[in-house]
Protein backbone atom coordinates (compact mmCIF):
# COMPACT_ATOMS: atom_id res chain seq x y z
CA UNK A 1 0.00 0.00 0.00
CA UNK A 2 1.46 3.39 -1.00
CA UNK A 3 1.86 6.25 1.48
CA UNK A 4 -0.95 8.39 0.04
CA UNK A 5 -3.47 5.53 0.21
CA UNK A 6 -2.41 4.70 3.78
CA UNK A 7 -2.75 8.33 4.86
CA UNK A 8 -6.20 8.59 3.26
CA UNK A 9 -7.29 5.36 4.97
CA UNK A 10 -6.15 6.75 8.34
CA UNK A 11 -8.03 10.03 7.75
CA UNK A 12 -11.23 8.19 6.76
CA UNK A 13 -11.00 5.98 9.86
CA UNK A 14 -10.51 9.01 12.13
CA UNK A 15 -13.40 10.80 10.40
CA UNK A 16 -15.79 7.88 10.90
CA UNK A 17 -14.80 7.73 14.56
CA UNK A 18 -15.43 11.49 14.93
CA UNK A 19 -18.81 11.20 13.18
CA UNK A 20 -19.94 8.39 15.50
CA UNK A 21 -18.71 10.30 18.58
CA UNK A 22 -20.55 13.48 17.53
CA UNK A 23 -23.74 11.56 16.79
CA UNK A 24 -23.76 10.06 20.29
CA UNK A 25 -22.61 13.15 22.20
CA UNK A 26 -25.35 15.71 23.12
CA UNK A 27 -22.65 18.19 24.16
CA UNK A 28 -21.46 18.38 20.55
CA UNK A 29 -24.93 19.35 19.36
CA UNK A 30 -25.11 22.11 21.99
CA UNK A 31 -21.89 23.49 20.54
CA UNK A 32 -23.35 23.43 17.02
CA UNK A 33 -21.47 20.34 15.81
CA UNK A 34 -23.94 17.84 14.34
CA UNK A 35 -23.97 15.00 11.80
CA UNK A 36 -25.69 15.99 8.57
CA UNK A 37 -26.10 12.88 6.44
CA UNK A 38 -22.56 11.52 5.96
CA UNK A 39 -21.06 14.95 6.65
CA UNK A 40 -20.29 16.84 9.84
CA UNK A 41 -21.87 20.28 10.10
CA UNK A 42 -20.19 22.91 12.27
CA UNK A 43 -22.68 25.74 12.97
CA UNK A 44 -21.47 29.17 14.09
CA UNK A 45 -22.74 32.74 14.42
CA UNK A 46 -19.45 34.23 13.14
CA UNK A 47 -20.41 34.56 9.47
CA UNK A 48 -23.65 36.45 10.15
CA UNK A 49 -21.82 39.74 10.72
CA UNK A 50 -19.91 39.35 7.44
CA UNK A 51 -23.11 38.54 5.51
CA UNK A 52 -24.77 41.67 6.93
CA UNK A 53 -21.85 43.83 5.78
CA UNK A 54 -21.87 42.31 2.31
CA UNK A 55 -25.65 42.86 2.00
CA UNK A 56 -25.34 46.61 2.67
CA UNK A 57 -25.56 47.87 -0.97
CA UNK A 58 -29.16 46.69 -1.30
CA UNK A 59 -29.92 48.44 -4.60
CA UNK A 60 -27.02 46.62 -6.24
CA UNK A 61 -28.07 43.24 -4.88
CA UNK A 62 -31.70 43.68 -5.97
CA UNK A 63 -30.53 44.47 -9.51
CA UNK A 64 -28.20 41.48 -9.30
CA UNK A 65 -31.10 39.26 -8.20
CA UNK A 66 -33.18 40.39 -11.19
CA UNK A 67 -30.31 39.49 -13.54
CA UNK A 68 -29.92 36.17 -11.69
CA UNK A 69 -33.52 35.22 -12.36
CA UNK A 70 -33.07 35.85 -16.08
CA UNK A 71 -29.89 33.74 -16.06
CA UNK A 72 -31.41 30.85 -14.11
CA UNK A 73 -34.55 30.63 -16.25
CA UNK A 74 -32.29 30.65 -19.33
CA UNK A 75 -30.15 27.87 -17.83
CA UNK A 76 -33.33 25.99 -16.89
CA UNK A 77 -34.49 25.94 -20.51
CA UNK A 78 -31.00 25.04 -21.77
CA UNK A 79 -30.28 22.16 -19.38
CA UNK A 80 -33.80 20.69 -19.73
CA UNK A 81 -33.51 20.89 -23.52
CA UNK A 82 -30.07 19.27 -23.34
CA UNK A 83 -31.44 16.37 -21.32
CA UNK A 84 -34.27 15.91 -23.83
CA UNK A 85 -31.77 15.96 -26.71
CA UNK A 86 -29.57 13.40 -24.95
CA UNK A 87 -32.62 11.16 -24.58
CA UNK A 88 -32.77 10.92 -28.38
CA UNK A 89 -29.15 9.74 -28.52
CA UNK A 90 -29.39 6.97 -25.93
CA UNK A 91 -30.18 4.30 -28.52
CA UNK A 92 -26.90 5.06 -30.31
CA UNK A 93 -24.74 4.53 -27.20
CA UNK A 94 -23.34 0.98 -26.96
CA UNK A 95 -23.80 -0.83 -23.66
CA UNK A 96 -20.02 -0.96 -23.15
CA UNK A 97 -19.78 2.84 -23.41
CA UNK A 98 -22.50 3.60 -20.85
CA UNK A 99 -21.41 5.72 -17.90
CA UNK A 100 -21.52 4.23 -14.42
CA UNK A 101 -23.70 5.66 -11.62
CA UNK A 102 -20.60 7.07 -9.89
CA UNK A 103 -20.52 9.79 -12.56
CA UNK A 104 -23.73 11.28 -11.09
CA UNK A 105 -21.86 12.20 -7.93
CA UNK A 106 -19.97 15.48 -7.84
CA UNK A 107 -17.69 14.32 -5.02
CA UNK A 108 -13.94 14.44 -5.73
CA UNK A 109 -12.40 10.98 -5.62
CA UNK A 110 -15.72 9.12 -5.86
CA UNK A 111 -16.44 10.53 -9.31
CA UNK A 112 -13.64 9.03 -11.45
CA UNK A 113 -13.04 12.18 -13.50
CA UNK A 114 -12.82 14.67 -10.60
CA UNK A 115 -9.31 14.72 -9.05
CA UNK A 116 -9.23 14.84 -5.26
CA UNK A 117 -6.89 17.83 -4.84
CA UNK A 118 -8.27 20.21 -7.46
CA UNK A 119 -11.79 18.88 -6.91
CA UNK A 120 -11.88 19.58 -3.16
CA UNK A 121 -10.64 23.16 -3.60
CA UNK A 122 -13.10 23.77 -6.44
CA UNK A 123 -16.00 22.29 -4.46
CA UNK A 124 -15.24 24.48 -1.45
CA UNK A 125 -15.23 27.60 -3.66
CA UNK A 126 -18.49 26.54 -5.36
CA UNK A 127 -20.44 25.86 -2.21
CA UNK A 128 -19.07 28.92 -0.40
CA UNK A 129 -20.13 31.43 -3.06
CA UNK A 130 -23.44 29.62 -3.66
CA UNK A 131 -24.42 29.71 0.00
CA UNK A 132 -23.04 33.22 0.54
CA UNK A 133 -25.21 34.50 -2.32
CA UNK A 134 -28.32 32.93 -0.74
CA UNK A 135 -27.45 34.48 2.61
CA UNK A 136 -26.81 37.96 1.23
CA UNK A 137 -30.14 38.10 -0.61
CA UNK A 138 -31.94 36.76 2.46
CA UNK A 139 -30.60 39.70 4.46
CA UNK A 140 -31.30 42.17 1.61
CA UNK A 141 -34.95 41.06 1.85
CA UNK A 142 -34.95 41.31 5.68
CA UNK A 143 -34.94 37.59 6.37
CA UNK A 144 -33.00 36.33 9.37
CA UNK A 145 -30.01 33.99 9.14
CA UNK A 146 -30.05 31.34 11.84
CA UNK A 147 -26.45 30.11 11.50
CA UNK A 148 -23.49 29.88 9.17
CA UNK A 149 -20.78 27.25 9.16
CA UNK A 150 -18.72 24.57 7.48
CA UNK A 151 -19.39 21.06 6.13
CA UNK A 152 -16.80 18.31 6.50
CA UNK A 153 -16.57 14.97 4.68
CA UNK A 154 -13.04 13.92 5.75
CA UNK A 155 -11.95 17.25 4.24
CA UNK A 156 -13.88 20.54 4.45
CA UNK A 157 -16.15 20.41 1.40
CA UNK A 158 -17.95 23.71 1.72
CA UNK A 159 -19.70 26.37 3.71
CA UNK A 160 -23.38 27.02 4.31
CA UNK A 161 -25.71 29.86 5.24
CA UNK A 162 -28.94 28.81 6.95
CA UNK A 163 -31.77 31.32 6.37
CA UNK A 164 -34.87 31.21 8.53
CA UNK A 165 -36.98 28.67 6.63
CA UNK A 166 -40.25 30.00 8.03
CA UNK A 167 -39.53 33.55 6.88
CA UNK A 168 -38.35 32.26 3.49
CA UNK A 169 -41.55 30.22 2.96
CA UNK A 170 -43.79 33.11 4.01
CA UNK A 171 -41.94 35.77 1.99
CA UNK A 172 -43.42 37.27 -1.19
CA UNK A 173 -42.63 35.61 -4.50
CA UNK A 174 -40.19 38.33 -5.57
CA UNK A 175 -38.20 38.16 -2.33
CA UNK A 176 -38.25 34.35 -2.28
CA UNK A 177 -37.20 34.06 -5.92
CA UNK A 178 -34.37 36.52 -5.27
CA UNK A 179 -32.93 34.16 -2.68
CA UNK A 180 -33.36 31.02 -4.80
CA UNK A 181 -31.99 32.49 -8.05
CA UNK A 182 -28.71 34.02 -6.89
CA UNK A 183 -27.01 30.77 -5.85
CA UNK A 184 -27.02 29.04 -9.24
CA UNK A 185 -26.56 32.33 -11.11
CA UNK A 186 -23.47 33.24 -9.05
CA UNK A 187 -21.92 29.84 -9.81
CA UNK A 188 -22.63 30.37 -13.51
CA UNK A 189 -21.29 33.94 -13.58
CA UNK A 190 -18.06 32.89 -11.85
CA UNK A 191 -17.71 30.01 -14.34
CA UNK A 192 -18.00 32.42 -17.29
CA UNK A 193 -15.45 34.81 -15.73
CA UNK A 194 -12.98 31.98 -15.11
CA UNK A 195 -13.41 30.64 -18.67
CA UNK A 196 -12.48 34.09 -20.01
CA UNK A 197 -9.51 34.33 -17.62
CA UNK A 198 -8.37 30.86 -18.67
CA UNK A 199 -8.58 31.53 -22.41
CA UNK A 200 -7.34 35.10 -22.64
CA UNK A 201 -5.19 35.74 -19.58
CA UNK A 202 -3.57 32.47 -18.56
CA UNK A 203 -3.37 30.76 -21.97
CA UNK A 204 -3.36 33.81 -24.22
CA UNK A 205 0.40 33.75 -24.80
CA UNK A 206 1.02 30.00 -24.63
CA UNK A 207 2.63 28.50 -27.73
CA UNK A 208 2.84 24.84 -28.77
CA UNK A 209 5.92 23.00 -29.99
CA UNK A 210 5.45 20.45 -32.81
CA UNK A 211 2.08 22.17 -33.24
CA UNK A 212 0.80 20.07 -36.17
CA UNK A 213 2.47 16.72 -35.48
CA UNK A 214 0.40 13.86 -34.00
CA UNK A 215 0.98 13.51 -30.27
CA UNK A 216 -0.18 10.43 -28.39
CA UNK A 217 -2.94 11.24 -25.89
CA UNK A 218 -4.18 7.69 -25.18
CA UNK A 219 -2.74 4.20 -25.48
CA UNK A 220 -4.99 1.13 -25.37
CA UNK A 221 -3.97 -1.45 -22.81
CA UNK A 222 -2.30 -4.62 -24.24
CA UNK A 223 -2.30 -3.08 -27.72
CA UNK A 224 0.79 -3.16 -29.98
CA UNK A 225 1.57 0.42 -28.94
CA UNK A 226 1.24 -0.44 -25.25
CA UNK A 227 3.46 -3.53 -25.54
CA UNK A 228 6.07 -1.50 -27.41
CA UNK A 229 6.24 1.14 -24.67
CA UNK A 230 4.44 3.99 -26.43
CA UNK A 231 2.90 6.52 -24.06
CA UNK A 232 1.08 9.81 -23.67
CA UNK A 233 3.08 12.87 -24.69
CA UNK A 234 5.18 11.19 -27.38
CA UNK A 235 5.24 13.18 -30.64
CA UNK A 236 5.41 11.11 -33.83
CA UNK A 237 7.73 12.55 -36.49
CA UNK A 238 8.45 9.51 -38.69
CA UNK A 239 6.92 6.10 -39.42
CA UNK A 240 9.09 3.55 -41.22
CA UNK A 241 11.07 6.28 -42.99
CA UNK A 242 8.03 8.32 -43.97
CA UNK A 243 8.02 11.81 -42.41
CA UNK A 244 4.85 12.46 -40.38
CA UNK A 245 4.35 16.23 -40.43
CA UNK A 246 0.67 16.43 -39.56
CA UNK A 247 -2.18 14.28 -38.32
CA UNK A 248 -3.40 13.51 -41.84
CA UNK A 249 -0.01 11.92 -42.59
CA UNK A 250 -0.58 9.66 -39.59
CA UNK A 251 -4.09 8.53 -40.61
CA UNK A 252 -3.13 7.93 -44.26
CA UNK A 253 0.25 6.29 -43.57
CA UNK A 254 0.47 3.36 -45.95
CA UNK A 255 3.29 1.33 -44.50
CA UNK A 256 3.88 -2.26 -43.58
CA UNK A 257 1.33 -5.06 -43.78
CA UNK A 258 -0.86 -5.62 -40.71
CA UNK A 259 0.90 -7.75 -38.10
CA UNK A 260 4.41 -6.82 -39.22
CA UNK A 261 6.83 -4.57 -37.35
CA UNK A 262 7.40 -0.90 -38.18
CA UNK A 263 9.79 1.65 -36.70
CA UNK A 264 8.31 4.85 -35.30
CA UNK A 265 10.49 7.86 -34.51
CA UNK A 266 9.15 9.81 -31.56
CA UNK A 267 10.17 12.92 -29.67
CA UNK A 268 9.49 13.41 -25.97
CA UNK A 269 10.78 15.67 -23.21
CA UNK A 270 14.08 13.80 -22.85
CA UNK A 271 14.82 13.62 -26.58
CA UNK A 272 14.29 11.58 -29.74
CA UNK A 273 14.27 7.80 -30.13
CA UNK A 274 12.98 4.97 -32.34
CA UNK A 275 10.38 2.47 -31.13
CA UNK A 276 9.51 -0.74 -32.97
CA UNK A 277 5.90 -1.85 -32.79
CA UNK A 278 3.42 -4.04 -34.66
CA UNK A 279 1.52 -2.18 -37.37
CA UNK A 280 -2.19 -2.49 -38.07
CA UNK A 281 -5.68 -1.17 -37.47
CA UNK A 282 -6.64 -2.33 -33.98
CA UNK A 283 -10.17 -3.21 -32.91
CA UNK A 284 -10.48 -1.03 -29.79
CA UNK A 285 -13.93 -2.34 -28.91
CA UNK A 286 -16.60 -4.53 -30.47
CA UNK A 287 -20.06 -3.70 -29.17
CA UNK A 288 -22.15 -6.57 -27.88
CA UNK A 289 -25.09 -7.43 -30.12
CA UNK A 290 -23.65 -5.63 -33.15
CA UNK A 291 -22.61 -7.35 -36.42
CA UNK A 292 -18.86 -7.53 -35.72
CA UNK A 293 -19.31 -8.97 -32.24
CA UNK A 294 -21.87 -11.52 -33.44
CA UNK A 295 -19.37 -12.62 -36.10
CA UNK A 296 -16.65 -13.28 -33.51
CA UNK A 297 -14.63 -10.06 -33.81
CA UNK A 298 -13.27 -8.94 -30.45
CA UNK A 299 -11.29 -6.07 -28.98
CA UNK A 300 -7.53 -6.56 -29.36
CA UNK A 301 -7.66 -8.05 -32.88
CA UNK A 302 -5.95 -6.41 -35.87
CA UNK A 303 -7.88 -5.97 -39.11
CA UNK A 304 -5.97 -7.73 -41.86
CA UNK A 305 -8.43 -7.44 -44.77
CA UNK A 306 -11.95 -6.22 -45.48
CA UNK A 307 -13.55 -7.63 -48.63
CA UNK A 308 -10.13 -8.78 -49.80
CA UNK A 309 -8.52 -5.32 -49.44
CA UNK A 310 -5.41 -5.28 -47.22
CA UNK A 311 -5.86 -2.71 -44.43
CA UNK A 312 -2.60 -0.88 -43.73
CA UNK A 313 -4.02 2.35 -42.32
CA UNK A 314 -7.14 3.87 -40.81
CA UNK A 315 -7.68 5.60 -44.15
CA UNK A 316 -7.77 2.18 -45.88
CA UNK A 317 -10.33 0.88 -43.39
CA UNK A 318 -12.55 3.95 -43.69
CA UNK A 319 -12.34 3.96 -47.49
CA UNK A 320 -13.59 0.37 -47.71
CA UNK A 321 -16.37 0.95 -45.17
CA UNK A 322 -17.48 4.14 -46.94
CA UNK A 323 -18.40 2.01 -49.96
CA UNK A 324 -20.69 -0.31 -47.99
CA UNK A 325 -24.42 -0.12 -47.28
CA UNK A 326 -26.59 -1.47 -44.45
CA UNK A 327 -27.58 -5.08 -45.06
CA UNK A 328 -24.47 -5.85 -47.12
CA UNK A 329 -22.70 -9.15 -46.48
CA UNK A 330 -18.93 -8.67 -46.07
CA UNK A 331 -15.89 -10.69 -45.04
CA UNK A 332 -13.39 -9.36 -42.52
CA UNK A 333 -10.05 -11.08 -41.81
CA UNK A 334 -8.42 -10.47 -38.43
CA UNK A 335 -5.18 -11.32 -36.63
CA UNK A 336 -5.21 -12.27 -32.95
CA UNK A 337 -2.47 -11.79 -30.37
CA UNK A 338 -0.46 -14.93 -29.59
CA UNK A 339 1.05 -14.72 -26.07
CA UNK A 340 3.56 -17.50 -26.88
CA UNK A 341 5.14 -15.53 -29.73
CA UNK A 342 4.17 -12.09 -28.37
CA UNK A 343 2.96 -11.17 -31.86
CA UNK A 344 -0.05 -10.79 -34.16
CA UNK A 345 1.50 -12.78 -37.03
CA UNK A 346 -0.48 -16.02 -36.95
CA UNK A 347 -2.97 -17.27 -39.52
CA UNK A 348 -5.83 -14.81 -40.12
CA UNK A 349 -9.40 -15.64 -39.11
CA UNK A 350 -12.22 -14.89 -41.54
CA UNK A 351 -15.50 -13.44 -40.24
CA UNK A 352 -18.64 -13.11 -42.35
CA UNK A 353 -21.12 -10.49 -41.16
CA UNK A 354 -24.14 -8.55 -42.35
CA UNK A 355 -23.67 -4.84 -41.81
CA UNK A 356 -26.26 -2.98 -39.78
CA UNK A 357 -27.50 0.58 -39.70
CA UNK A 358 -25.46 3.16 -37.81
CA UNK A 359 -25.38 6.91 -37.31
CA UNK A 360 -23.86 7.44 -40.80
CA UNK A 361 -25.33 6.52 -44.21
CA UNK A 362 -23.10 3.47 -44.69
CA UNK A 363 -22.74 -0.06 -43.36
CA UNK A 364 -22.16 -0.37 -39.61
CA UNK A 365 -19.95 -3.04 -38.01
CA UNK A 366 -20.22 -1.85 -34.41
CA UNK A 367 -16.52 -1.36 -33.65
CA UNK A 368 -14.10 1.41 -32.74
CA UNK A 369 -10.59 1.38 -34.18
CA UNK A 370 -7.18 2.96 -33.85
CA UNK A 371 -3.74 2.66 -35.40
CA UNK A 372 -1.92 0.02 -33.31
CA UNK A 373 -3.73 1.28 -30.21
CA UNK A 374 -2.54 4.89 -30.44
CA UNK A 375 -5.04 7.68 -29.86
CA UNK A 376 -3.56 10.88 -31.25
CA UNK A 377 -4.23 14.58 -31.53
CA UNK A 378 -2.02 17.58 -32.26
CA UNK A 379 -0.49 19.93 -29.66
CA UNK A 380 -2.21 22.82 -31.44
CA UNK A 381 -5.62 21.14 -31.10
CA UNK A 382 -5.04 20.15 -27.48
CA UNK A 383 -4.15 23.75 -26.62
CA UNK A 384 -7.07 24.98 -28.73
CA UNK A 385 -9.55 22.98 -26.63
CA UNK A 386 -8.66 25.29 -23.73
CA UNK A 387 -7.46 28.45 -25.40
CA UNK A 388 -9.91 28.79 -28.31
CA UNK A 389 -12.80 26.35 -27.81
CA UNK A 390 -14.94 28.24 -30.36
CA UNK A 391 -12.33 28.84 -33.06
CA UNK A 392 -14.15 26.62 -35.58
CA UNK A 393 -17.71 27.51 -34.51
CA UNK A 394 -19.98 29.03 -37.14
CA UNK A 395 -23.55 27.95 -36.38
CA UNK A 396 -25.48 27.88 -33.08
CA UNK A 397 -25.15 24.09 -33.17
CA UNK A 398 -21.37 24.41 -33.46
CA UNK A 399 -21.26 26.61 -30.36
CA UNK A 400 -23.33 24.11 -28.38
CA UNK A 401 -21.17 21.16 -29.45
CA UNK A 402 -17.91 23.03 -28.80
CA UNK A 403 -19.20 24.01 -25.35
CA UNK A 404 -19.96 20.37 -24.59
CA UNK A 405 -16.51 19.36 -25.84
CA UNK A 406 -14.91 21.98 -23.57
CA UNK A 407 -16.82 20.51 -20.62
CA UNK A 408 -15.92 16.95 -21.67
CA UNK A 409 -12.14 17.45 -21.49
CA UNK A 410 -11.90 15.44 -18.24
CA UNK A 411 -13.59 12.50 -20.00
CA UNK A 412 -10.95 12.75 -22.74
CA UNK A 413 -8.08 12.53 -20.26
CA UNK A 414 -7.31 16.24 -20.68
CA UNK A 415 -8.28 17.41 -17.23
CA UNK A 416 -7.34 19.80 -18.56
CA UNK A 417 -3.62 19.23 -19.20
CA UNK A 418 -1.80 16.05 -18.05
CA UNK A 419 1.82 16.50 -16.96
CA UNK A 420 2.94 14.22 -19.83
CA UNK A 421 1.82 16.90 -22.31
CA UNK A 422 2.89 20.11 -20.59
CA UNK A 423 6.45 19.94 -21.99
CA UNK A 424 4.97 20.76 -25.41
CA UNK A 425 3.79 24.20 -24.32
CA UNK A 426 5.63 27.36 -23.32
CA UNK A 427 4.15 30.25 -21.37
CA UNK A 428 5.37 33.83 -21.72
CA UNK A 429 4.00 34.84 -18.31
CA UNK A 430 5.62 35.15 -14.89
CA UNK A 431 4.76 31.58 -13.90
CA UNK A 432 6.51 28.80 -15.79
CA UNK A 433 6.60 25.02 -15.76
CA UNK A 434 4.67 23.04 -13.17
CA UNK A 435 3.55 26.13 -11.22
CA UNK A 436 1.88 27.55 -14.32
CA UNK A 437 0.00 24.35 -15.11
CA UNK A 438 -1.09 23.86 -11.50
CA UNK A 439 -2.72 27.29 -11.72
CA UNK A 440 -4.31 26.45 -15.10
CA UNK A 441 -5.67 23.14 -13.78
CA UNK A 442 -7.05 24.80 -10.65
CA UNK A 443 -8.80 27.57 -12.61
CA UNK A 444 -10.25 24.99 -14.99
CA UNK A 445 -11.66 22.83 -12.17
CA UNK A 446 -13.14 25.78 -10.30
CA UNK A 447 -14.75 26.80 -13.61
CA UNK A 448 -15.96 23.25 -14.28
CA UNK A 449 -17.42 22.62 -10.84
CA UNK A 450 -19.15 26.02 -10.73
CA UNK A 451 -20.76 25.43 -14.10
CA UNK A 452 -21.91 21.92 -13.16
CA UNK A 453 -23.36 23.09 -9.83
CA UNK A 454 -24.97 26.11 -11.49
CA UNK A 455 -26.59 24.00 -14.22
CA UNK A 456 -27.69 21.30 -11.79
CA UNK A 457 -29.31 23.78 -9.42
CA UNK A 458 -31.10 25.44 -12.33
CA UNK A 459 -33.05 22.25 -13.12
CA UNK A 460 -36.82 22.69 -12.59
CA UNK A 461 -36.97 19.99 -9.92
CA UNK A 462 -37.69 20.53 -6.23
CA UNK A 463 -35.68 20.61 -3.93
CA UNK A 464 -33.18 22.31 -6.26
CA UNK A 465 -33.21 26.11 -6.45
CA UNK A 466 -34.57 25.96 -10.00
CA UNK A 467 -37.40 23.75 -8.76
CA UNK A 468 -38.61 26.39 -6.31
CA UNK A 469 -38.35 29.10 -8.98
CA UNK A 470 -40.32 26.87 -11.36
CA UNK A 471 -42.96 26.29 -8.68
CA UNK A 472 -43.48 30.02 -8.09
CA UNK A 473 -43.58 30.64 -11.87
CA UNK A 474 -46.23 27.90 -12.29
CA UNK A 475 -48.24 29.42 -9.45
CA UNK A 476 -48.29 32.79 -11.23
CA UNK A 477 -49.29 31.16 -14.53
CA UNK A 478 -52.06 29.06 -12.98
CA UNK A 479 -53.35 32.11 -11.14
CA UNK A 480 -53.67 34.00 -14.43
CA UNK A 481 -55.09 31.10 -16.45
CA UNK A 482 -57.65 29.94 -13.89
CA UNK A 483 -58.74 33.07 -12.05
CA UNK A 484 -61.69 31.29 -10.44
CA UNK A 485 -59.56 28.71 -8.64
CA UNK A 486 -59.20 29.25 -4.91
CA UNK A 487 -55.84 29.06 -3.15
CA UNK A 488 -56.19 25.38 -2.23
CA UNK A 489 -57.07 24.36 -5.81
CA UNK A 490 -54.18 26.40 -7.16
CA UNK A 491 -51.81 24.86 -4.62
CA UNK A 492 -52.84 21.32 -5.63
CA UNK A 493 -52.49 22.11 -9.34
CA UNK A 494 -49.07 23.69 -8.91
CA UNK A 495 -47.96 20.83 -6.64
CA UNK A 496 -49.02 18.28 -9.25
CA UNK A 497 -47.21 20.10 -12.10
CA UNK A 498 -43.98 20.53 -10.14
CA UNK A 499 -44.03 16.93 -8.86
CA UNK A 500 -44.43 15.52 -12.37
CA UNK A 501 -41.71 17.83 -13.67
CA UNK A 502 -39.32 16.70 -10.91
CA UNK A 503 -40.05 13.06 -11.75
CA UNK A 504 -39.46 13.73 -15.45
CA UNK A 505 -36.11 15.38 -14.73
CA UNK A 506 -35.11 12.50 -12.45
CA UNK A 507 -36.10 9.97 -15.11
CA UNK A 508 -34.11 11.77 -17.82
CA UNK A 509 -31.00 11.83 -15.62
CA UNK A 510 -31.26 8.17 -14.62
CA UNK A 511 -32.00 7.17 -18.21
CA UNK A 512 -28.58 8.51 -19.28
CA UNK A 513 -27.04 5.66 -17.27
CA UNK A 514 -29.69 2.95 -17.55
CA UNK A 515 -30.90 3.37 -21.14
CA UNK A 516 -27.73 2.19 -22.94
CA UNK A 517 -27.67 -0.98 -20.81
CA UNK A 518 -31.16 -2.13 -21.81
Amino acid sequence: MDTVTLLLLILVTLYIGAWVFIRRNPAAERRGIVPYGPTIMVKTQVGKVLVDKLAAPRRFWRAYATLSKVIVFGLMIFITGLLLWQMTLISNIPRESALGPQYILGIPGLNPIIPIGYGIIALIVCIFIHEAAHGILARVNDMDIKTTGLLFLVFPIGAFVEPDEGQLSNAGKRERSDVYAVGAATNFILAVILAVVLAFSLLGGVQASYADNPVIVTVTGNSPADRAGMGMGMVIIDMDGTPIENINDFFTFNGTDPGTVMNVTIVQKDGERIISLVSGVLIESAFSGQPAYEAGIRAGMLVEKVEGVTIRSLADFNAVMDDTVPGQLITVSTLSYDPETDAWNGAPTNHTLTLGEGPLPKGYMGVTTSMSGMGVNTPDNVLGFLKEPYRNSETPGDYVMDTLRFLALPFLGLSPMPSELTWLFESNGILQGDAFWILVNLVYWIFWMNLMIGLTNALPAVPLDGGFLFMDAMDSIVKKVNRKADEEQRRRTVGSITSWMALLILFMIIWQFVGPRL
